[in-house]
């Protein structure tokens, strides 16, 4: 069989390796992949940190243990959840750990002893990103050398090896309750089918839900977990996005469902969810207690330092020597307060997770503590489109079944490495699309749309999704509700649900290479103007574009923080009545005209687009 090469079309023998016009290495071959993905992620690594180190803070080590250390800021910057790490003098970054908790007195906990002195200056950034390119480069050393446990043994062979599930159909466990969790609605056929393939899943079986835009994916992660636990299984909710975790999350019973991350990157109605809003609520009036000692023993230092500061320019050397002491004894036993706060908030939360059936955290959170040594009964692995094979694989080997769940057809992993118009490079890097390839037996269409009017659907229904998907007949009757629109802006009539509308404007290119068009963003300005004038509320109305230049000066102009203002890669999963899109480029349209991203900037609106 002739293939060709992914990047730059030759026609290829059935036996290359590596394309002989462009030397692109062919992604089917495991060590050849393995090379290849180490390369990329070492390059997006190292542009990675030539941000983060731009962006650090001072901080000063008051104590620390094999387990904890706690850190004085120059100023608040890091928040619980954050994943830290420090500066060296040879300008590599060392990870710590992960906050627990935030403000300019930093506790965190360490992945490691690191032998660190208490007095030390260090400088802090975050993290994350590194971290979970270190985890990646980690797990493909492993898999290189042979080293892994039974779980990713069993994950890495379905990804990369021949096995007889090719040839196997998914099996079906009877679904009882055919209700949505929440909102107890039925649910449609496809949805039922969908999650009775889960339910029906073994050990080591892979499934694909194919999710488009308004098809009720969420409510189906949401109701197999419930169904699964049901059988006395432990369930991951996963994903690259924290956004995506969280709309899953919300629709669980909070008894059952725990959230790990961070509190300020997930939707305040999950905060009951939170595993530190848990610990806390559990642990009540005595870790109450000791944090108001913590507040009290820390004024005490800092009134104890402006006496010293006074008695130092009267020159009184034996009451600062004095002073000095009575400052020594308040850091040592401001010390042990912190420390036993700490061990409260640890063993509540260990035993929190031990008591969890289902956990919802990002791909990369899943791998560090708390939840590095749990592992589950099933994966469900959220927006798998965007998810690379190796950072998708973070989340499979932490259970025995995996469920990915994307769109093909919606956007691919970002690489700053890799050309983002060479889509048929990301689409071999995407878990999802490359496992649809190769399982496409065991697949499922999630096939009824919901969200949006059906002609705002129904282009994406026709040339993307090659009618694989229908709106419900109630989808007609999704429109604005107003009557008395500005005669000179008719497009805002109500019954025109879908208006391309010619602005006179020329793309303007920064030296970054983003673009902007200020006669769209007057354009902006005056449709945002007139509809809100019209009733519809500011957190109603979702504004896309293409370039991140565009979305800046769109946020200047408008100034209201309640109107989400966007780039098309950051609002896929997201939702509003009312979108309007700025292609912004007239020149140039690569960019803009990839059929994933548009698919998604026509598919975010339920009413008027």
């Amino acid at each position: 069989m002739v293939r060709f090469c992914p990047k730059c079309g030759k026609w290829l023998r059935p036996d290359s390796k590596i394309c002989p016009k462009c030397g692109f290495i062919l992604l089917e071959d495991k060590n050849m992949f393995l090379d290849f993905m180490e390369n990329l992620i070492l390059k997006e690594r190292l542009n990675e940190k030539r941000k983060v180190i731009k962006d650090k803070v001072p901080g000063e080590i008051i104590s620390i243990n094999e387990d904890i250390i706690t850190i004085e800021c120059k100023f608040a910057k890091f928040e619980e959840g954050d994943i830290i790490g420090y500066v060296t003098p040879e300008n590599l970054i060392e990870p710590i750990g992960i906050v627990i908790g935030g403000g300019k007195t930093l506790t965190v906990s360490l992945y490691k002893p690191l032998e660190l002195q208490e007095g030390k200056i260090l400088d802090l950034c975050e993290t994350e990103i590194l971290v979970g390119y270190d985890l990646q480069l980690e797990l493909i050393e492993r898999i290189k050398n042979g080293i892994l446990n039974e779980f990713e043994k069993a994950a890495i062979s379905c990804i990369f090896e021949e096995n007889n599930l090719k040839a196997k159909y998914l099996e079906r466990n009877k679904l009882q309750d055919k209700k949505d969790i929440k909102d107890g609605f039925s649910l449609d056929d496809s949805q039922i089918e969908a999650i009775e393939a889960i339910l029906g899943l073994k050990d080591k079986e892979i499934m694909l839900i194919i999710g488009p835009p308004g098809t009720g994916k969420t409510r189906v992660i949401a109701k197999a977990a419930f169904e699964l636990t049901k059988k006395g299984e432990r369930v991951l909710i996963t994903s690259h996005t924290n956004i995506a975790v969280d709309n899953a999350i919300e629709i669980l019973p909070v008894d059952i469902a725990l959230r790990v991350g961070r509190p300020e990157k997930i939707l305040p109605s999950i905060r009951k969810y939170l595993l530190s809003y848990k610990a806390r609520t559990s642990l009540g009036k005595e870790l109450e207690n000791i944090e108001n000692e913590i507040s009290k023993k820390r004024k005490e230092i800092r009134d104890l330092n402006y006496i010293r500061d006074e008695y130092a320019k009267l020159k009184n050397w034996e009451k600062i020597m004095n002073i000095k002491k009575e400052i020594s004894n308040a850091q040592n036993r401001l010390r042990e307060l912190c420390e036993e706060r700490n061990i409260m908030l640890i063993n509540e939360s260990k035993k929190l997770i031990k008591e969890a059936t289902i956990i919802g955290s990002t791909l990369i959170k899943s791998q560090l503590p708390p939840l590095k040594d749990e592992f589950f009964d099933t994966v469900l692995i959220d927006e798998c489109s965007q998810a690379s094979i190796t950072l998708a694989l973070l989340g499979m080997i932490k259970a025995k079944k995996w469920v990915l769940v994307g769109d093909h057809k919606q956007l691919l992993p970002i690489f700053q490495t890799i050309d983002i118009e060479d889509k048929r490079i990301l689409e071999n890097l995407s878990i999802f699309c490359y496992m649809l390839k190769k399982y496409k037996n065991r697949s499922l269409w999630l096939k009824w749309h919901y969200r949006s009017n059906d002609q705002i659907i129904g282009f994406s229904q026709k040339y993307i999704y090659n009618g694989n998907i229908t709106p419900i007949e109630a989808c007609k009757n999704i429109k604005l509700n107003f009557k008395n629109y500005p005669k000179n802006m008719a497009f805002l009539d109500p019954e025109k649900p879908v208006i391309f509308l010619h602005v006179n404007g020329t793309e303007i290119i920064e030296k970054d290479g983003s673009r902007f068009n200020e006669k769209e963003v007057e354009t902006i300005e005056n449709i945002v103007y007139a509809l809100k004038n019209l009733g519809i509320k500011s957190n109603e109305i979702g504004i896309i574009t293409p370039f991140r230049a565009q979305r800046n000066k769109i946020k200047e102009i408008l100034k209201d923080e309640e109107i989400e203002v966007s780039t098309v890669d950051a609002f896929q999963g997201r939702e509003k009545d009312v979108i309007i899109f700025s292609i912004t480029s007239t020149i140039n349209m690569d960019f803009v005209e990839d059929e994933n991203r548009l698919n998604v900037a026509f598919t975010r609106a339920r009413k008027n687009l």
